[in-house]
């Protein structure tokens, strides 16, 4: 999930059936102190946010056609929540992965723009962006069920 603030809407004549009677939102990526974070993202509106909205966006197409009840369509990116205050515990930084007693770790940014150690914070981290340990699933796979390019299901 990312945090985001609502600049305005995106207005289609043509698009595809699944976006008839949708609002699509223009959001640029915040930080958890509100500052920018860079990018921006397009989404499907699904509670009414509004310009200037701080609001929460689920960024995977799976779970968002999950939640429109689709189950297959052109979507990735949904508005989820509207955002009414983000707190960060002290000391935990904006991962909150900081040891007690460390403060947050290096990187992570205050509501003054600095890091826990005074250096200027990383403005395109986010707290979505935390690295993850990979995961069996991610481990390459066998050549089973490969198909060499130009080669159909059947041959």
């Amino acid at each position: 999930m990312k945090l985001a603030r609502v600049v305005g809407n995106v207005v289609s004549t043509i698009n595809a059936p699944l976006f008839e009677d949708r609002t699509l939102l223009l959001c640029d990526l915040v930080d958890p102190a509100g500052a920018p974070a860079g990018g921006y993202m397009i989404a499907v509106d699904t509670v009414g946010a509004g310009p200037g909205e701080t609001v929460l966006l689920i960024d995977e197409g799976s779970s968002a056609r999950q939640i429109l009840g689709l189950a297959r369509g052109p979507v990735r990116t949904l508005v989820v929540g509207i955002v009414d205050d983000v707190t960060v515990a002290p000391g935990e930084g904006a991962r909150g992965q900081g040891a007690p007693g460390q403060g947050a770790p290096s990187g992570a940014g205050r509501a003054d723009g600095t890091a826990a150690d005074g250096a200027a914070a990383d403005p395109a981290a986010s707290a979505t962006s935390a690295a993850r340990p990979a995961s069996p699933r991610a481990a390459p796979r066998s050549g089973r069920g490969r198909r060499s390019p130009g080669r159909s299901a059947s041959s």
